[in-house]
């Protein structure tokens, strides 16, 4: 419970302050058509929605750690592991605080860059995608993207410890484990498609 109760308070902070950053970033970067009229009507909804989602955020990072955790135990259903259930939630909710710790370095970089000039800026660059040329095929850089260091130290974190936990070897838990980061690939591919 101690897990899913800091990485929500991770996201909680986080949704709270990160309001003013997506404002200024679609004020600078409008949408096409969008005038500045409708963008100062919106301000407001967007600062209650961020407030909305921070309160629930422990809610919210409770879920994320269940639906992980099933997809985990689906693939030991699969490949016949015995492993019970609130064990993989409990790992799962463990190896998720990478994620909330990149949440935090993600606010705290936008806020050291002091400005934000537009959508871009909202999206952390933590992995190779500044190496890319300028204009590299957008499903390059939405694969590339993905990998970041937070994102490929979960994926370590979170096979090696279930490979513990099963007492299995590091191939086939990563196999497993595997489904935790394929879905998230695949939107952050498909994400990166409506990038402007």
């Amino acid at each position: 419970l101690l897990p899913v109760l800091v990485g929500g308070l991770l996201m909680g902070f986080y949704q709270w302050n990160i309001a003013h950053f997506t404002y200024e970033a679609i004020r600078m970067d409008p949408p096409q058509g969008m005038d500045p009229a409708a963008l100062e009507k919106i301000q407001g909804t967007m600062e209650t929605t961020s407030r909305f989602t921070a309160i629930i955020a422990p809610v919210m990072w409770a879920m994320m750690a269940a639906i992980t955790s099933a997809l985990v135990f689906a693939g030991c259903a699969i490949t016949g592991t015995n492993v019970k259930f609130p064990a993989v939630f409990g790992l799962v909710a463990h190896t998720n605080l990478i994620k909330g710790v990149q949440l935090i370095v993600h606010y705290f970089v936008l806020k050291s860059k002091g400005e934000v000039n537009g959508m871009q800026d909202l999206i952390p660059s933590f992995g190779l995608e500044m190496l890319l040329p300028e204009g590299t095929n957008k499903l390059v850089i939405g694969f590339v993207s993905f990998f970041s260091v937070f994102q490929v130290w979960h994926m370590l974190i979170l096979a090696i410890g279930f490979a513990a936990l099963a007492k299995c070897g590091k191939g086939k838990a990563f196999l497993i484990t595997a489904p935790d980061w394929v879905i998230g690939l695949v939107f952050a591919v498909i994400g990166a498609l409506f990038r402007r």
